[in-house]
């Protein structure tokens, strides 16, 4: 028999956070077990996808995967576990779980290359397919960096500086239907900047970190503005509550715009590392036509490192032509 303390039964109880129901409960409603059964089976897909990749004698980078099964497991956690309990009730943990949904698992989700495993893994008429949606008008529209950075503002100002929140509150459905305009629009948002999967957009690594930093007054002015509302939220939350979900918005946002920076930052500094070694691979076989060019011209013994001028080698081939004419 399993113990009837383990489930959490929609809301808690009461605003007072409970360790018992946020660490050891789930939910168990129509709908957290649809998105449980969602999660499980992108869980399966995602490992049968590198499995048939490694039965073609392919390796899938671990990294990747790590950062797609973490990032189900915080969605999990976000609607399916003892903190979903509390998001109707107590705003503070619903403000982490909107942190998990919108800044947490869709950065890891883009770093997961979840498009590009599909890709590889798919026959060539899924590969077709793949990039007949990527290349959708509609798709290129949604996808572009603006709509995207208007969407993700926009979503989080409209949520809790309007009734919404409060209506999302008293409409257990709506609310539910929150959870995954969050994570899409959350995942829109940082796919072009840390994402590694191919793109429609392709942005600079300046220009990433640039939307990041615009951002960041955006996410901070949101938190103070919760932090000093003269009302509660909702009804059912407290003034000191909603003060308290103004700060952790505040300081959460923060910490995610900093770890993508981060990220950004890392990536960046790999891409110069390849074209450093790129260019490095270049100058080494110009380097070697050069001197093979120049020994099959007669000149012999160069210094290491040192490559003959291209013109200097016409030269050369000019005056060999000559004198061989002459002979």
């Amino acid at each position: 028999m399993i113990p009837a303390h383990i489930f959490a039964f929609g809301d808690a109880p009461s605003s007072v956070v409970s360790f018992r129901i946020l660490f050891t409960t789930f939910q168990t409603g129509p709908l957290a077990l649809l998105a449980d059964a969602v999660e499980l089976t992108a869980v399966v897909l995602y490992g049968l996808g590198v499995r048939r990749l490694a039965r073609r004698g392919r390796s899938w980078s671990k990294a990747s995967s790590t950062a797609f099964f973490i990032a189900i497991f915080l969605i999990w956690y976000a609607v399916g576990a003892g903190l979903a309990a509390y998001d109707s009730v107590n705003v503070t943990m619903h403000v982490l779980q909107h942190i998990l949904l919108m800044m947490a698992a869709p950065p890891l989700v883009a770093l997961s290359k979840p498009v590009t495993l599909a890709s590889q893994a798919l026959s060539r008429n899924g590969q077709v397919r793949i990039i007949r949606v990527l290349h959708n008008p509609a798709v290129a529209v949604i996808t572009f960096p603006v709509v995207t950075w208007f969407l993700y503002f926009g979503t989080m100002y409209a949520y809790f500086m309007t009734p919404i929140y409060a209506y999302s509150v008293a409409h257990p459905l709506f609310h539910d239907g929150t959870h995954l305009w969050f994570f899409l629009t959350g995942f829109l948002y940082w796919h072009p900047l840390v994402g590694l999967d191919s793109s429609r957009w392709r942005l600079s690594y300046p220009a990433r970190l640039g939307i990041l930093f615009v951002g960041m007054p955006f996410e901070s002015f949101l938190g103070i503005a919760i932090a000093s509302m003269p009302l509660p939220l909702a009804p059912i939350n407290t003034l000191a509550n909603t003060h308290a979900a103004g700060d952790a918005f505040w300081v959460l946002s923060m910490i995610s715009t900093v770890a993508g920076i981060v990220i950004i930052t890392y990536q960046w500094f790999r891409q110069l590392e390849r074209n450093t070694k790129r260019e490095d691979h270049r100058a080494e076989v110009a380097q070697a036509e050069s001197k093979a060019k120049a020994e099959e011209l007669g000149v012999y013994d160069l210094p290491e490192g040192f490559t003959i001028p291209w013109w200097r080698l016409n030269e050369l081939e000019a005056q060999n032509k000559k004198a061989t004419g002459r002979e």
